[in-house]
């Protein structure tokens, strides 16, 4: 058949617990039983420990996660970049847009920058009200893993701005992304009406 394979024995280190110098065994998490309780513990395999060797030490609470930088933003949203479509403004009415259809531009910013979200944003916003366009509603994620890596960049915020204008504003936005570093990924979609 074969050769015979190789067994490790198994000692107390691979369970957690060692003994000391003067014969104590010690468990290697948090002890905080004494070393007369620890002893009482059975050098039997495959048995269970008793209850009073063995005491359950409460769980730290985990520590919070770092928060993004906050910017001044429309809407945030956590995983959802799609909620209902709402004006900028309530209290403004819709601006028309003559000859104009409705587009959602979508762009990753790189995440550990926070002047990059902010700038990016006044930079699209102030191309389309220039072009005679309207921006309808700004959507912001949270700090987000990326599923592969964008230029060696593994976190990202996602923005998306619904808004219309005319077509020939994309190839100035699309301009404008391809030149701003802090753009890791970007795309223009028409929407249907």
């Amino acid at each position: 058949m074969g050769a015979p394979r190789c067994v490790t024995p198994i000692s107390r280190a691979d369970f957690g617990f060692s003994k000391t110098s003067t014969g104590e065994v010690n468990i290697l998490a948090d002890n905080t039983t004494t070393p007369v309780a620890t002893e009482e513990v059975s050098s039997v395999e495959n048995t269970q420990p008793e209850a009073a060797a063995v005491e359950a030490t409460p769980a730290p609470a985990p520590a919070p996660a770092p928060v993004a930088p906050a910017a001044p933003v429309i809407q945030k949203v956590g995983s959802d970049l799609t909620p209902e479509l709402q004006p900028v403004s309530p209290d403004e009415p819709r601006k028309e847009v003559e000859g104009g259809r409705s587009y959602e531009v979508t762009y990753i910013v790189i995440a550990n920058n926070p002047d990059a979200l902010e700038n990016s944003q006044k930079s699209v916003k102030t191309l389309i009200e220039n072009s005679g366009g309207a921006v309808d509603n700004v959507r912001v994620s949270e700090v987000r893993r990326l599923s592969y890596p964008i230029a060696k960049r593994t976190e990202g915020i996602y923005v998306v701005i619904n808004a219309r204008f005319v077509k020939g504003l994309t190839e100035d936005l699309e301009r404008y992304f391809k030149l701003e570093e802090s753009v890791l990924r970007h795309i223009i979609l028409r929407e249907d009406s």
